[in-house]
């Protein structure tokens, strides 16, 4: 057993320098840390990037424990479905594959080990048994050090938590230099954690930028922790830096006077199956896997009255996310704080949607949205060809993104509300055809019916009030005034 993770960390220990400072910062630019030498020996740790896996990725044994009894039960979900989405976790990652998982009831959760002596023994002895097992995956948010490191010696592979599973998902699925940064970002507190464990030989596994600074053997731990202070503090300005960029880029589309219909949901919902079937963009390829969507993405759509609209696609929710992975994941949502409309996607074949639902409307609760949006969030449940009956609730839109059953309806609410949210109206305008009025009319409000007469045309269409103000101010008032 020893041996097993002698030749794990000599693995993890290599690789090629420099790939993670361009991971996260997109290469060159004193953005990526400037030339001093405290940024070259951060730079130096951070390049020792640790090997999560082999190239060909790990065969795991899942251990899924939950409470039996007591206060501590979870008493709205059952193990097997927890189990079902760390399965699905691990087989996110493309390399990886599942060996076997296990259900392990438990009584508490011990300091030192998490699991009772008998329990570490039968884990023990499965792996031993099982050359096929290269990692374990203990599926709970974050082991302690003590923990962590117990499991580890008395399994002899590598053991992972949702933290450190999640984490990896974030980094391979993370496009935008943005993602890149809050995931960067998002793993100090986790490594803050765990480099006085250092100080006692604990070797972490965390593949990250962040990592580097706890498992460098050349430093101190005082020397680390200035290095990681310095590190963190860079990481932040980058991070403020882009967001006031995003903030730019929302003003523009406000600018625009364009609505924005934020879509959110548990992930593999459907939010991007839907997003495209609403915009017809076949560049949207919907992938059936968790976090297939990690930064946020605008589509523009076309609604029923021909009123154009931005659709964002946002991150997806899971069940236990680890608290230390909240700040990143609150970041992708920021953009549904600021949509005129928000659309909540449920998947209606998932055992527990009723859970997951309440999951979701806590967590927009939370993030100090406005409460008018919040109350007129559209609630729509997708994947109903996947059941044999649907129950009508009064509130939700049921739909199938895969047979466009209940698409044409949702469209029609999306607009009601978007008219209701942004205070727009539809009116009619006669004016003369093809003139300064009727051309205004064309580019600046959405166009529902033209009805021509002659030389003029009654104009219906879809106006804010701002616009309204601007054509009576150059065309009607100017008329009278003239």
């Amino acid at each position: 057993m020893p041996g097993l993770v002698g030749r794990f960390a000599r693995t993890v220990m290599a690789g090629r320098r420099g790939r993670l400072v361009r991971w996260y910062s997109g290469g060159g630019g004193d953005d990526d840390g400037g030339g001093s030498t405290e940024d070259a020996q951060a730079r130096e740790l951070i390049d020792r990037q640790l090997k999560l896996a082999p190239a060909g990725g790990h065969q795991v044994l899942i251990v899924q424990p939950y409470i039996k009894w007591g206060a501590n039960k979870d008493r709205n979900t059952r193990p097997e479905i927890k189990a079902d989405e760390s399965r699905s976790l691990v087989r996110t990652l493309a390399e990886w594959s599942v060996t076997d998982t296990l259900l392990v009831g438990l009584t508490s959760y011990r300091k030192h080990t998490f699991f009772g002596p008998g329990n570490v023994d039968a884990i023990a002895l499965r792996v031993a048994r099982d050359r096929r097992i290269t990692a374990v995956f203990v599926s709970v948010n974050v082991l302690k050090p003590i923990q962590h490191q117990h499991l580890e010696h008395r399994f002899g592979v590598p053991v992972y938590d949702r933290y450190l599973m999640v984490v990896q998902i974030f980094r391979r699925h993370a496009i935008t230099r943005e993602a890149k940064l809050q995931v960067a970002l998002a793993e100090l507190p986790y490594i803050w954690s765990r480099i006085r464990g250092v100080q006692d030989g604990y070797a972490e596994r965390l593949g990250t930028e962040a990592g580097q600074i706890a498992l460098s053997g050349k430093l101190g731990y005082d020397d680390k922790k200035d290095l990681l202070k310095s590190y963190e503090k860079k990481l932040k300005k980058l991070v403020e830096k882009l967001r006031s960029h995003r903030q730019h880029l929302r003003h523009n589309r406000t600018n625009k006077d364009l609505p924005v219909v934020a879509v959110v949901g548990y992930t593999n919902a459907g939010k991007t199956s839907l997003v495209r079937a609403l915009t017809g963009d076949v560049g949207l390829v919907p992938k059936d896997c968790l976090f297939a969507t990690l930064d946020v993405t605008v589509h523009g759509g076309v609604l029923p009255s021909n009123m154009t609209v931005l659709y964002v696609d946002t991150i997806g929710f899971i069940s236990d996310i680890p608290t230390r992975l909240i700040e990143p994941f609150i970041a992708t949502l920021e953009d549904a704080m600021f949509a005129d409309v928000i659309v909540h996607v449920r998947d209606m074949s998932h055992p527990n949607v009723i859970v997951q639902k309440a999951h979701v409307e806590e967590t927009l609760k939370n993030l100090s949205i406005n409460p008018e949006l919040l109350n007129g969030v559209i609630d729509v449940g997708n994947k109903v060809d996947r059941l044999d009956n649907v129950e009508p609730d009064g509130s939700s839109v049921f739909i199938s993104c895969t047979t466009g059953e209940g698409l044409e309806e949702l469209k029609k609410k999306i607009e009601s509300q978007i008219m209701k949210a942004t205070g727009r109206r539809t009116i009619k305008i006669r004016v003369r055809t093809g003139r300064d009025e009727y051309e205004w009319l064309r580019t600046h409000t959405a166009i529902v019916n033209i009805n021509t007469d002659g030389d003029y045309s009654v104009m219906e269409v879809i106006v804010t009030q701002s616009d309204l103000d601007v054509f009576k101010s150059l065309f009607i008032r100017k008329k009278i005034s003239s």
